[in-house]
């Protein structure tokens, strides 16, 4: 399960600096899985000692007549099981759960990344806190069986993107351990996936209706969706709607 308190893009309620990726909580050495097929790019030390795997995928994106690539990275291991260039397939055990680096306790820190550029040091630089082309992990990865993804947008009255602003009405059971109470809208130095331009997404919601609430320049704003097994409902200021019916992404894990 994903780490409910500390999703992409937010900041724990303002008490920590915004987020580059999602958490996974599992002891140390518990095995590490690729999301998908592709090559490793990165395998070795990156920030503050951290043990660090990047696989560039095969998959590509284009919107608006840019092409960008998919990096997955995963931080912290205890030890690496891959090497530089060896190809993997979805499901190949990369590396163990640790917590090495910046970490404060044993689990994976996944980055996703869309990049327009070949360069691995826009991806990953021990000194990089702010990578320049990461994207929410929530929109690439598989969501757990029968459940789905919300992501959304918040403008104000001037059309600009509402940014750290808490989005409630989602309910997931589960993990008992970080109980979800609310979304956070992206900051400054979070990035929308190139072809939903969402400001905020929850994976592994279970299907049903919900009423999903925020304030936007002091007034209350509701809106309604629908949620429905392995697919993504994308709420827009002015409606709620599915916009695509599948997922054909991997899910990315730290172990059973």
């Amino acid at each position: 399960f994903i780490d409910q308190t500390y999703r992409y893009g937010s900041t724990m309620g303002g008490n920590f600096q915004q987020h580059q990726g999602v958490e996974f909580n599992n002891p140390d050495g518990t095995p590490v899985y690729a999301i998908g097929r592709g090559k490793v790019v990165y395998a070795g030390r990156a920030e503050q000692g951290a043990l660090t795997v990047t696989i560039r995928h095969d998959t590509t994106v284009t919107a608006q007549g840019k092409k960008y690539r998919l990096y997955s990275t995963y931080y912290h291991n205890s030890a690496l099981r891959v090497k530089l260039g060896q190809r993997v397939v979805k499901g190949t055990v990369i590396a163990r759960v640790g917590n090495t680096g910046r970490a404060t306790n044993d689990h994976l820190h996944l980055e996703l990344s869309a990049s327009p550029t070949d360069s691995i040091g826009a991806i990953v630089d021990s000194l990089q806190r702010f990578p320049p082309y990461t994207t929410n992990p929530e929109l690439w990865i598989e969501p757990l069986p029968n459940t789905g993804i919300v992501a959304g947008q918040v403008f104000d009255g001037s059309g600009a993107p509402v940014p750290q602003a808490r989005v409630y009405g989602i309910v997931k059971p589960e993990p008992a351990e970080t109980p979800f109470s609310f979304a956070e809208t992206y900051g400054d130095k979070a990035h929308s996936h190139p072809l939903y331009g969402e400001h905020f997404a929850v994976s592994d919601v279970p299907p049903g209706t919900y009423v999903l609430g925020t304030e936007i320049e002091g007034k209350k704003v509701f809106r309604t969706v629908t949620v429905e097994a392995g697919k993504l409902s994308l709420v827009t200021p002015s409606s709620a709607r599915i916009v695509i019916s599948s997922l054909g992404t991997s899910r990315a894990s730290a172990g059973s």
